[in-house]
């Protein structure tokens, strides 16, 4: 028994899931015990891991050589990992599970603050078919050769491919594109969708597809980015504050904003670019 309680406690779970809570000092036993279940739990096909740390403070380093042997010999069984939640607001312990993600790239692994913890628990249950609410959304236009999207938080695996997809049909199949971007919050993007063969495939697509390409918002360097960017590509790039502007730039009005994966469609109000959303009917 330690003085102050285990400092790694397993939480209810069910089928496939592992679900651990770690704070304070982690004892060598208790990291044996961590790897004993974890050992165990990947002779399944399929693991999801919940672990949620609060005031984290490290590890006895006893016996570390021998657990990173057993560590070792789980490598070729992590591929059994499915989805993985990291539910913690300490900045050193979000900067370190950001490695191991990027170390995990076919692994759905995301990273979770206090404030979203049965957000978290939800997803990896499989209650929850994405980790966070739609972080990207498709603006549709009166005229067939303007579209827009808006970006809101970090991107998915599944948001990536499904845009890839609407917009490879939309390039090179009538008039240039004229697309509007709009950046409330770019929280990055999951790594597995990054290298997917059509999300590339648009991009190149892209150069001679689009016509014109506004951005509305964005970070503060936005601006001086797509600045220097302009001169190099043959579309005509331009950032506006004001998202009036740029709709009346590419000549076009908002009558639908949706998101590709995850919600239902819903309509602007007939008449406002930018007015209510209302249900579709």
């Amino acid at each position: 028994m330690h003085p102050f309680g285990s400092m790694l406690e397993e939480l209810p779970s069910e089928g496939d899931v592992i679900a651990l809570r770690v704070s304070g000092r982690l004892e060598r036993d208790e990291i044996e015990r961590m790897l004993d279940r974890l050992e165990k739990a990947l002779e399944n096909e399929r693991v999801n891991m919940f672990v949620e740390v609060a005031g984290y403070t490290g590890f006895d380093a006893e016996g570390l050589p021998e657990q990173l042997r057993r560590g070792g010999r789980l490598l070729g069984k992590l591929r059994r990992l499915d989805r993985v939640a990291i539910v913690t607001d300490q900045p050193w312990v979000r900067g370190l599970a950001r490695v191991e993600s990027a170390l995990l790239p076919k692994v759905r692994y995301e990273i979770f603050g206090s404030d979203e913890r049965d957000r978290a628990l939800a997803w990896v249950r499989g209650e929850r078919s994405l980790p966070r609410d739609p972080a990207l959304k498709i603006l549709e236009t009166n005229r067939p050769n303007v579209i827009g999207f808006e970006i809101d938080g970090k991107l998915s695996a599944a948001e990536l491919g499904a845009v890839a997809d609407y917009f490879n049909a939309r390039l090179g199949r009538g008039p240039l594109l004229r697309v509007l971007g709009r950046i409330k919050r770019f929280a990055g993007a999951d790594l597995a969708g990054l290298a997917d063969r059509n999300l590339l495939t648009m991009k190149r697509a892209a150069l001679d597809g689009v016509e014109r390409y506004a951005v509305v918002g964005g970070p503060s360097w936005m601006a001086a980015w797509l600045a220097l960017i302009g001169p190099l590509v043959k579309i005509d790039v331009r950032h506006f504050e004001d998202e009036e502007r740029a709709w009346e730039w590419l000549g076009a009005s908002v009558t639908a904003e949706r998101p590709l994966v995850g919600e239902p469609e819903r309509r602007v109000t007939k008449g406002n670019g930018r007015g209510e959303l209302q249900p579709r009917e």
